[in-house]
């Protein structure tokens, strides 16, 4: 046709997505990309011959924000237990099971989405075979974890073995129930300004410390 078009388009995003080949691929095409190191592209430029197609595209690209580093708060409770951490490389808190007993906090597991929006499942911290388990799900990503509640107490007959007894998840949006018991000292979790992506501890057959990963809270 005596003139260049252009017959492919893929676009690639910074969360590792790939879009669907649009356009029709020839052996004769010659390959091009647009783009620039660090930054995303904002707007499009190019020629185009009117009612029939695209001759040439351009971009225009600006400088990407750099990504923010999860802040580590030190975990709070009581001494005792190994110590453990989901680490902080998530996007947010989907899900959390609380398992309980008679004397407070017997495991914690937490599910995280990653930023390709994959599930993450964290190690169960605590007693393992605990069969039961509540639960305190999040209505992701509109909803995200702000605080965490707990409190802390010695186990009944003995004058050494401290375990977390309640803890309460705090969002943008609700309160959870209280989970366990509710008297000892207390302490928060919380960052003004920043939510909730991941968690670390210390623990035994039961819950000895929890701490938290967080990251300011960015629009949507």
């Amino acid at each position: 046709m005596n003139s260049s078009q252009v017959t492919t388009l893929i676009f690639k995003t910074s969360k590792g997505r790939t879009s669907q080949m649009s356009g029709c691929h020839t052996s004769d095409s010659v390959e091009f990309v647009l783009e620039r190191k660090d930054c995303a592209i904002v707007g499009f430029h190019g020629w185009y011959k009117p009612g029939m197609y695209i001759t040439a595209l351009g971009a225009y690209s600006f400088p990407m924000p750099v990504t923010p580093t999860a802040e580590n708060l030190e975990a709070q409770g009581c001494a005792g237990g190994a110590p453990w951490d989901d680490g902080s490389n998530f996007e947010g808190v989907r899900k959390i099971y609380i398992g309980t007993g008679e004397f407070g906090i017997v495991s914690v597991k937490f599910l995280y989405e990653n930023d390709t929006h994959e599930i993450v499942v964290g190690d169960d911290h605590g007693n393992k075979n605990l069969l039961r388990h509540e639960e305190f799900e999040l209505d992701y990503p509109w909803e995200y974890l702000t605080s965490v509640e707990g409190s802390y107490d010695v186990v009944p007959g003995s004058e050494e073995f401290e375990v977390i007894i309640m803890l309460k998840f705090i969002t943008n949006k609700r309160t959870s129930t209280r989970y366990g018991l509710e008297d000892g000292p207390r302490f928060v979790l919380h960052k003004e300004g920043h939510k909730i992506v991941g968690f670390h501890g210390k623990s035994s057959t039961m819950l000895h410390k929890l701490g938290i990963h967080v990251l300011p809270i960015t629009d949507f």
